[in-house]
């Protein structure tokens, strides 16, 4: 009898929710992926579809980083709503409100499943408040549907399964949960705060000002571009700082900035350029068509070696970027200027002798053809920064390779990967490193951001460092510190002011001033940048790139 009662027991009886109930949770479901789909039905790739969500996740977590009261607050309403909830269930059924909250519930878990998507494929852990607030809310709706986690319905000895998918759900919220707890008890020990002074502080000396202008975009180019750019208007987006005229400053030096695949947002790097223009620069964002279509791109199988790949667009967006310069000399270089040039430079000449380039990603791999483009036209034959920041690979066609035999002996080459770049990974920039092998080893510089998961925010060297939606502490540490050094280097060298080029250029290859990142809290020494010179034949660090 006793054996009988013990199988009675452990007997698995399915009880299956109401159909409306999981037709509510499914709807929830594909609410929360509705926008991925729409995109992808709009011919968008993944990357594309999912990048909205990803944005406005980056931008929620900011929020509730900036203010740990509201996430407090939140926590609080959402287990208070709970216990209210399930109370006024347990005295009256309401299907209304059940199904309310099943769909609640499908569009909860469809957001975490996205958000765990991306962590492993590009967030790499830098999200934590997020998952954890996805946790609460989780945890909440569950008891109010299902109150406390047991494996038995009430008044049932038989085990119920649908208890089991309750408890598991409780055991995944808390999962979620856990790793956000030292941060919102306030015990993980903060990152530092950005340099108040120096590099990597707030832009300056100099204010700024910026304006664009449309460029002629190249008819065998604008025959091939697909339909998802249509709202693009591509131009030359100009940042100028205001000189005061009592300050003698006859020319000022010129830097020239692409953007990365699919991005051409000026908002996006507004930081970069601030940076720079504030030292005493123009600065061009080139904007260049990402969504090209030329024969046969469709049955195309590229190929991607040692930091090259041969896609059709590459040779149609060489095209478009030196359509581009040539917008930008006409309309800032040569004379008669554009207007709004002469009316915030007035006399100052913009004078390219003294020039800085780079790019972000996919703009950082066609900083090759600005080169080639640039040095035929005999700028940059004082002094140049190249500034290669989470490079994807570089065209591969014979016919766009660039000529760097004219580099000025004051030349100086920074590439910046990300050791959790999930993107484009480190390899297409320790290959670019050997393109710049004539140059001396000091002046020729791969640099990697190290990941540091010690306190809160996590510092995650992420694909995005660079770009304004993820400017955190480890931008200004790891990036804008370079950046003011860079422009400092080139407009001193502009201005022949030899004991600030020379203190910019200490800075930049000093490892100890360069590498250190400052400290957490508590005093934990964040982890440094590594600084590599020949990387691919002289560490092994990057053994996996060759």
């Amino acid at each position: 009898m006793e054996t009988d009662l013990v199988a009675e027991e452990t007997t698995l009886v399915p009880r299956s929710p109401s159909r409306p109930a999981i037709l509510a949770l499914t709807l929830g479901f594909i609410i929360a992926y509705g926008e991925v789909i729409l995109r992808m039905l709009q011919g968008k790739d993944i990357v594309d579809a999912v990048w909205p969500h990803a944005v406005r996740s980056l931008d929620w977590t900011m929020s509730l980083r900036s203010s740990m009261e509201s996430v407090l607050f939140l926590v609080a309403f959402f287990v208070s709503s709970a216990y209210f909830i399930r109370k006024r269930l347990a005295e009256e059924d309401s299907p209304r409100l059940r199904l309310a909250l099943y769909c609640l519930l499908g569009l909860t878990l469809g957001l975490t499943t996205i958000h765990l998507l991306m962590d492993v494929f590009y967030l790499r852990g830098a999200f934590l408040l997020l998952p954890t607030l996805f946790g609460v809310i989780l945890i909440s709706l569950l008891l109010s549907l299902g109150g406390m986690p047991t494996i038995r319905e009430m008044g049932q000895r038989r085990i119920a399964w649908t208890r089991i998918l309750h408890l598991c759900g409780v055991f995944f919220a808390a999962w979620l949960i856990v790793p956000g707890v030292p941060a919102l008890i306030g015990f993980a020990p903060s990152p530092p705060d950005a340099p108040t002074i120096g590099y990597g502080a707030a832009p300056g000396p100099f204010d700024t000002v910026q304006f664009s202008e449309a460029y002629e975009m190249p008819e065998e180019v604008r025959a091939v571009q697909g339909g998802l750019e249509d709202d693009i208007v591509f131009s030359v987006y100009l940042t100028l700082p205001l000189i005061a005229e009592d300050k003698g400053v006859e020319s000022i030096p010129l830097a020239i900035l692409l953007h990365g695949f699919g991005y051409p947002d000026a908002d996006a790097y507004q930081d970069w350029m601030t940076h720079l223009a504030a030292k005493g620069m123009a600065v061009a964002l080139l904007q260049y068509p990402s969504d090209l279509r030329p024969d046969g791109y469709e049955d195309f199988e590229a190929t991607d070696i040692e930091g090259e790949s041969d896609f059709l667009q590459h040779t149609y967006r060489d095209v478009a970027i030196r359509a581009a310069i040539e917008h930008l000399n006409q309309m800032a270089i040569e004379e008669p200027r554009h207007d709004e040039v002469n009316a915030h430079l007035g006399n100052m000449s913009i004078e390219p002798s003294d020039l800085w380039v780079g790019g972000h990603s996919l703009g950082a791999g066609y900083t090759f053809i600005t080169l080639d483009d640039i040095l035929s036209r005999g700028w940059a034959n004082h002094s140049l920064v190249v500034a290669l920041e989470a490079p994807a690979s570089r065209p591969a066609q014979a016919g766009i390779q660039p000529n760097l035999t004219n580099l000025p002996e004051q030349t100086l080459v920074q590439i910046g990967v990300s050791q959790d770049d999930m993107s484009v990974g480190v390899c297409p920039g320790v290959f670019f490193q050997q393109m710049f092998s004539q140059l001396p080893n000091e002046r020729n510089q791969l640099i990697e951001v190290q990941s540091d998961k010690y306190g809160f925010p996590r510092l995650i060297a992420s694909h995005y460092l660079q770009a304004d939606p993820a400017h955190d502490s480890l931008s200004d540490w790891s990036f804008y510190r370079r950046i003011d050094a860079q422009a400092d280097f080139i407009v001193a060298q502009s201005r022949q002011d030899t004991f600030t080029a020379d203190w910019a250029y200490q800075y930049m290859t000093d490892e100890t001033m360069l590498t250190q990142m400052g400290k957490w809290s508590d005093g934990t020494p964040v982890l440094p940048l590594k600084l590599y010179h020949d990387a691919l034949n002289t560490s092994t660090d990057f053994d996996d790139c060759s």
